[in-house]
């Protein structure tokens, strides 16, 4: 029952929504976070193109022993501007770059139980602004760090995972504050794409970048656009409605109205038992996981899979690894506002709709990846597909990602915490998998990344299954709002005080 009267307490505040200046406050909000994870983003990815032009890749052998034609794409398919060699400076071979590729993930996923601690404890806006300052201060150091040793830059990118590992657990923190119940998809998908267009902006740019003035320019450029970022989030970014100084009357009463007074219980003993005995708890971990294994292994193996297979120029490779991303951006969006509207027209419980979009969001792009597996040199289909993958994936921003806020707004930054530590495990091994999957000595061939691309739809589904069953988006039963006794109490007297206060809007 009590999940019940929340819902008509949100319901009773979505309709007395605020009259509001040009931008409203909580939308300010979104930008500012939305342009967060656009930088967080971009330092997190660059590498992933900057590698092809760091590493010296020699063709292989012409005889090169059991690889036969159909194992490999001839260079002829390439765009235009290909060349069949880079002469980068580092002799890293394919384990080297798959550790340093993971090696983000060895720190990040050290902090996000702290992410979520700190967060709800002392206040998100901090350390989600210094994640992406610190963060973009390193980039800074990479191109010395990588000409000293490997191991350098490796200990550079473990660095900026352990800053960045606070990033999801604080904002979703702010969510749990900020966003009203019916409009938390839209807002957590807006704010999220942000990573998606960073993603863009870094593969589209960081090509660029090296092929003209060098790969070191790359970390340059991301690093010095996150601490100017950092600039306007001290400014402008608050941590709630209520230390917003700026914030109209109107609108902070009704965010707290809409959200109830359950987000506010900061200092009440953590519920640790029912976070872990719970199973809608442990279906966000394991979509986590799985969702991540998929989106990791692609984020950081597409532009060498273009390269090395498909034979795609730096900058061509970086526009091909960009699209899909783009792609992904818009389709956040667009599900955000679906599952917001199926929600608020009551088509669909929260429920229903969190199982529906995460099973959706994994099932098709699972589909991509295993077509994607016999697709060969056809380099346009490959490409159309690889952009469906994922692209496709991002349905599931209106699936797990924003299901945490539903369960527990005042615990959402430790649930992320906890879910995400699981999901961090993908980033730290699926580099390191692809990388023991595709070492032969005579080169990566087609047969190999077919393997890559059937465990990632494998798990794809598995999951997808494991989370459609016992996924829920129901409040969960230790949210419990302080100075009320009973759910019902708590909700007669939400519903009184929003009709109460209806003539303020």
């Amino acid at each position: 029952m009590e999940t019940g009267h929340w819902e008509i307490s949100s319901q009773l505040a979505d309709e007395v929504r605020p009259k509001t200046p040009w931008i409203s406050s909580r939308s300010m909000f979104c930008v500012l976070s939305f342009l967060g994870f656009f930088n967080a983003y971009s330092l997190r990815v660059n590498l992933s193109v900057a590698i092809v032009a760091m590493v010296n890749v020699t063709v292989a052998p012409s005889d090169a022993g059991n690889t036969t034609a159909i194992d490999v794409c001839p260079s002829g398919n390439s765009t235009p501007s290909h060349s069949p060699t880079n002469n980068g400076g580092f002799d890293w071979d394919s384990n080297i770059q798959g550790v340093i590729l993971g090696s983000f993930f060895y720190g990040y996923i050290c902090t996000q139980f702290f992410g979520g601690w700190v967060s709800q404890r002392y206040g998100a806006k901090h350390p989600f602004g210094y994640a992406v300052l610190v963060s973009g201060a390193l980039a800074l150091l990479i191109p010395v760090a990588a000409k000293w040793h490997y191991g350098a830059l490796i200990a550079v990118r473990v660095l900026q995972g352990l800053f960045q590992g606070v990033c999801y657990p604080s904002m979703h923190t702010m969510m749990g504050k900020w966003a009203p119940p019916l409009e938390r998809s839209r807002m957590v998908s807006f704010t999220y794409a942000g990573s998606q267009i960073g993603t863009v902006a870094s593969l589209l740019l960081s090509g660029v970048l090296a092929e003209h003035l060098g790969w070191e320019s790359v970390f340059y450029f991301f690093g010095a656009s996150s601490i100017l970022w950092y600039i306007f989030w001290l400014c402008f970014a608050f941590d709630s409605p209520n230390n917003h100084p700026r914030i109209t009357e109107d609108e902070r009463l009704y965010i707290i109205h809409a959200i109830g007074a359950r987000s506010e219980v900061e200092e009440a003993p953590l519920p640790w038992r029912g976070f872990f005995t719970s199973l809608p708890v442990w279906a966000l971990c394991v979509a986590n996981f799985g969702h991540n294994w998929g989106f990791y292994t692609l984020l950081t193996n597409i532009p060498t899979y273009l390269s090395k297979i498909l034979h795609f120029s730096l900058e061509t490779n970086g526009f091909f690894s960009a699209l899909p991303y783009l792609v992904s951006a818009i389709i956040m969006i667009v599900s955000g506002f679906a599952a917001d509207s199926l929600r608020e027209r009551r088509i669909l419980s929260t429920t229903s709709v969190r199982r529906v979009f995460q099973f959706v969001g994994q099932l098709l792009p699972s589909v991509c990846l295993v077509m994607l597996g016999y697709i060969g040199c056809n380099l346009y289909v490959a490409v159309t597909l690889l952009t469906l993958a994922v692209g496709l994936d991002g349905i599931t921003a209106a699936g797990y990602q924003v299901n945490h806020v539903d369960i527990s707004p005042s615990h959402a930054g430790i649930l992320l915490g906890i879910s995400n530590t699981f999901g961090t495990i993908p980033g730290m091994v699926g580099p390191y998998v692809v990388g023991q999957l595709t070492k032969d000595p005579l080169g990566e061939t087609i047969p190999q990344w077919r393997l890559v691309f059937f465990i990632s739809a494998a798990i794809y589904m598995v999951t997808a299954i494991f989370f459609g069953v016992f996924a829920s988006g129901e409040l969960a039963a230790w949210e419990t709002p302080r100075g009320k006794t009973t759910a019902d109490d708590r909700a007669e007297e939400d519903d009184e005080r929003l009709l109460t206060d209806h003539d303020l809007y």
